[in-house]
């Protein structure tokens, strides 16, 4: 090995410091410290630049230099990702979940920016972590104002509303200003054209004619239009009334289903858990040998259909959840459902119903229905009005000069040809159209009701005479034995 004391002498056997400044040649000694762009002296620990650097030229070291530093001012090093285009929805997601795999974005300035810029540019849905655990009432109340589907099916009320508006409305009068000019001014001769007298005269005074017509309706239109308008009306209230009664029925039902629902999947869940239990005793006394392996089996397989059981209802609970969801306006960012309601029974008085009254008659689709027939009915003298036309009288005023003209006329459309034929046609199929249906909705509904009914008045005296029977029992064996 090689002394580091020996490497650090001379060949005098000096030390190297000591002899630095004679080793250092004149002109190195001149121009140590100074800088010169094309030359400057290259030295380690007081050595002379040795033979491999000799070949060294460092004006083409400084260009170098000087070049790579430009670039890098004008092109700054900085991370290059690579661009993916994201051919699937999914494989987006999973480039979100597996974060950055740079080391810069480990740290916490570049994630803490990040975090700032993603909440900046998709903000998160505000949960207001609300608790709805509201009755029927007011969950249907709150339907019925905010819900779009129910609004937007109200809105067809005022747009027939306009309609009644335009039927009930009057036609315009008509204003016309007639100017005449006779003749042209000026002439070029004798061989001019002869325009209404002399070549070259202005042919007479200008002719000034303004007038006024109206359309009188002599036939009736307007009042048989704005009752058929009227009849349509009614028919939309009587839809509108029919929709607002499936709509608080199917809401009712979802609530109710949601509320039994919630309690079988807590019903389910405990029992599940009871068997989670029961199997692990169980298999327990089967390693101790104190029942057979098959009694496991069975109550594994009795444990497996519970588990069913509740997972089907848990469905069965999300399916009910989303259609109530949908019909109250409810999304799942404004509240969780935790309705705290019992469900009790309630009797038919309670709930407002008398299966004994109840007729066909007063269903508010049948109602609409009816209203549509009569509409129809009207329609059909409505066309034949409506092929007449109307009556147009008017009045016009001449003045010409120092004379005046003043007149009045009337025209009278003749329904030779068309005479609305074909629209009265059309209106006629349609009004018996709409009695068919009428007639087949109101034997429908009246099949539908009256085999249910029966069926359920059936089981309620039934029931009430059941009860009776018990009742008597109960007294006969309290009469015998009074102790």
């Amino acid at each position: 090995m090689v002394s580091s004391q020996n490497v650090l002498r001379t060949p005098r056997g000096e030390s190297f410091f000591k002899s630095e400044r004679r080793n250092f040649p004149k002109q190195y000694r001149n121009e140590v410290g100074t800088l010169s762009r094309f030359k400057f002296p290259i030295f380690f620990l007081g050595k002379t630049e040795s033979k491999r650097m000799r070949g060294f030229k460092p004006g083409k070291f400084a260009n170098t230099i000087f070049v790579f530093g430009f670039l890098g001012f004008v092109f700054p090093l900085s991370w290059i990702y690579p661009e993916v285009i994201p051919f699937e929805p999914h494989f987006v997601a999973e480039e979100k979940k597996s974060g950055p795999s740079f080391d810069e974005k480990k740290s916490p300035i570049f994630q803490e920016g990040q975090t700032q810029t993603e909440v900046e540019a998709n903000p998160i849905p505000s949960f207001s972590g609300k608790v709805i655990d509201w009755d029927v009432e007011k969950l249907t109340e709150y339907a019925v104002s905010n819900n779009p589907l129910y609004l937007a099916e109200k809105q067809n009320m005022r747009i027939e509303r306009g309609k009644v508006i335009t039927a009930s409305l009057y036609r315009n009068p008509t204003i016309q200003l007639q100017q005449q000019f006779i003749g042209v001014p000026g002439g070029g001769g004798s061989s001019g054209p002869q325009i209404l007298g002399a070549n070259g005269s202005q042919g007479g005074h200008m002719e000034v004619a303004p007038a006024l017509y109206q359309d009188l309706d002599v036939y009736g239109v307007v009042s048989l239009r704005s009752k058929v308008a009227k009849k349509s009306f009614e028919a939309v209230l009587g839809e509108f009334d029919n929709f607002d009664r499936l709509f608080r029925l199917r809401l009712r039902q979802n609530y109710w289903a949601y509320i039994f629902l919630t309690n079988l999947v807590d019903y389910n869940k405990e029992f599940y858990e009871n068997y989670s239990d029961l199997l692990e005793l169980t298999k327990f006394r089967v390693e101790k040998g104190d029942i057979s392996p098959l009694e496991y089996e069975r109550l594994e397989l009795e444990r497996i259909q519970v588990e069913k059981f509740y997972r089907d209802a848990l469905v069965r609970r999300q399916f009910v959840e989303k259609e109530l969801r949908i019909l109250s306006g409810i999304r799942e960012a404004e509240g969780i459902f935790a309705f705290k309601t019992e469900m009790r029974f309630k009797s038919l008085e309670d709930l407002g119903l008398r299966l004994r009254e109840i007729t066909t008659v007063n269903r508010p689709d049948i109602a609409a229905l009816e209203e549509r027939v009569k509409e129809k009915k009207l329609n059909i003298d409505l066309q034949r009005r409506e092929a007449l036309g109307y009556v147009q009288v008017g009045g016009e005023w001449r003045i010409k000069g120092n004379e005046h003209y003043a007149g009045v006329f009337a025209t009278v459309p003749l329904p030779l040809n068309d005479r609305g034929q074909g629209k009265v046609l059309s209106a006629k199929e349609e009004h018996k159209k709409f009695e068919l249906a009428l007639e087949a909705k109101k034997e429908k509904s009246t099949k539908r009701l009256r085999l249910p009914r029966r069926n359920f008045l059936r089981e309620r005296i039934f029931l009430q005479s059941t009860k009776e029977l018990i009742c008597c029992k109960k007294t006969n064996s309290w009469s015998k034995n009074p102790e």
